[in-house]
């Protein structure tokens, strides 16, 4: 799975957001040709790699030369383009579908699982869809969703429809192998928003051209729904009776009453790692990539050839039942358990002028007061993990404590973003700036309640905080999400059995 050598964004809109996104994921890479202008034939084609077709003003349609595109894809290449300029080539009928009161959220349903729809099981939906407005694109505000697709399109002469419309069951994501080499048609246009923090339709606007054209998802997995705790734990016990080298086990009793599971796999003896999630409730995205992750190394094909029986991992995906299922950071006593830790609680200063339950940053009475806490200790000590991984999200920082080993985190911090190039690009939380997913940004933390300077203080070799991008409502996410958490995690055992 290699990043592009060389893609041509072949365009009639030089500057758009499209074509500085795809700078963004191919960074020294792009290229663009306004087809409007320049020439664009098969030859000059042929010095790209990669070809993308972003046409968008209907007056220049005859200008552009697609059959000097697909001539490059018959040659070897790969390409991308619109539905509309697969429509007019193919003589199929493009329509354009709305739903007048933002009562149904169109999207595509996978039919096809391949290389490009690597992520999503048959059956899954996506959310897929632009809106008449340009107003923030969010659940609060829905409005004249809307959605292109090609009717009646027959699978013949090296056509496959990959993805139907969940309005119609018109083609709205196609695969033509065409000579030597691929053509995708996805609907593009109707996604006129950038794939900006909890965006709703647009979030995996270039999952599918990424898998085309540089293999962006390795291990991510859609999940449909966030499952209430309840039913998460179920779903653990299944997965634990269904692979023999997982164990499902209930570490305690949380604070709202629910017992706080967990899965471990390999040998105890062996060196350790606990990775945690959740421990702000709201936090939760990150616990289902340790879930797969769970999956993934119990199989019988786990990733990157590591042996379960070199090392004992235990994952806690929601470490804060009550916040998960009750959308809060605290738990059910109104106590941020990030910050009631014995190290350095006394010394501890809320940002709040009275601090009392349910603040954002609410100690606790007493150090190591709540269950939950008390649970983590108790794993610590009885694990003595040369690695703890503790999941959060603001936006992708990576945060030590010390005096964990400095040099053993730099390596895991520098093989998480060789691993993450040139995967993803995602906008800044609650801002307009877009970038590459990466994981540049670090910190290393001084004494505080944390449960990685606990970790630390009890000598925990590899003591790291991860920043996630997460807090979304609903899981249009979770590939991107699942995928980078794993590849963190697979980071952190590499680096430590070295």
């Amino acid at each position: 799975m290699n990043s592009p050598r060389s893609v041509c964004v072949l365009t009639d809109a030089p500057g758009t957001p499209v074509c500085r996104s795809l700078a963004l994921l191919y960074p020294g890479r792009t290229a663009t040709l306004d087809f409007s202008k320049e020439p664009h034939g098969a030859e000059v084609l042929s010095q790209y790699s990669h070809v993308f077709v972003h046409a968008v003003r209907p007056q220049n349609a005859a200008r552009l030369d697609f059959a000097a595109v697909r001539a490059f894809v018959a040659a070897g290449g790969t390409a991308a383009c619109a539905l509309a300029e697969f429509a007019q080539h193919h003589g199929a009928q493009l329509v354009k579908s709305f739903v007048l009161d933002g009562s149904e959220e169109p999207g595509i349903r996978i039919r096809v699982a391949n290389d490009i729809t690597r992520g999503f099981a048959v059956g899954d939906v996506t959310p897929w869809f632009g809106k008449v407005s340009h107003a923030p694109l969010n659940e609060n505000n829905p409005n004249q969703y809307f959605q292109r697709q090609i009717l009646g399109l027959r699978e013949a002469d090296g056509i496959r429809i990959l993805g139907v419309s969940t309005l119609n069951g018109g083609a709205v994501l196609i695969e033509e192998c065409i000579g030597q080499g691929r053509l995708m048609a996805l609907d593009f246009r109707s996604l006129i928003f950038e794939p900006y923090f909890n965006a709703f339709g647009c979030t995996n606007k270039y999952l599918f051209l990424g898998n085309l054209f540089g293999g962006s998802v390795r291990y991510g997995k859609h999940y449909a729904r966030k499952l209430p705790y309840a039913e998460l734990r179920r779903e653990m016990q299944a997965m634990a009776a269904r692979l023999p080298g997982l164990t499902y086990a209930e570490e305690g009793t949380a604070s709202d009453g629910q017992p706080l599971a967990s899965l471990s796999l390999g040998q105890p003896g062996q060196p350790a790692f606990l990775f945690t999630n959740g421990i702000h409730g709201w936090e939760w995205e990150a616990g289902y990539g340790l879930l797969h992750l769970a999956e993934l190394l119990a199989g019988p094909q786990p990733p990157e050839g590591l042996d379960s029986h070199r090392f004992h991992l235990k994952v806690v995906p929601q470490l804060n039942p009550f916040g998960y299922d009750h959308d809060t950071r605290q738990n059910a006593n109104g106590v941020d358990l990030n910050r009631n830790f014995p190290c350095a609680w006394e010394d501890f200063v809320s940002s709040q002028d009275i601090s009392v339950p349910w603040d954002f940053d609410y100690k606790g009475p007493a150090p190591a007061s709540e269950v939950e806490t008390r649970i983590v200790q108790r794993l610590i000590a009885e694990m003595q993990p040369r690695c703890l991984l503790d999941f959060h999200t603001a936006h992708y920082i990576f945060c030590k404590a010390a005096p964990g080993d400095q040099a053993l985190m730099d390596a895991i911090h520098a093989d998480i973003k060789e691993r993450w190039r040139d995967r993803y690009v995602i906008g800044r939380p609650y801002a307009t700036t877009y970038e590459q997913v990466g994981m540049e940004a670090s910190t290393t933390y001084a004494p505080a309640p944390h449960l990685v300077c606990y970790a630390a203080a009890q000598g925990v070799t590899a003591p790291i905080l991860i920043e996630m991008s997460g807090n979304r409502t609903k899981t249009q996410g979770l590939v991107m999400v699942t995928d980078t958490t794993i590849e963190i995690c697979l980071a952190a055992l590499h680096q430590c059995l070295r």
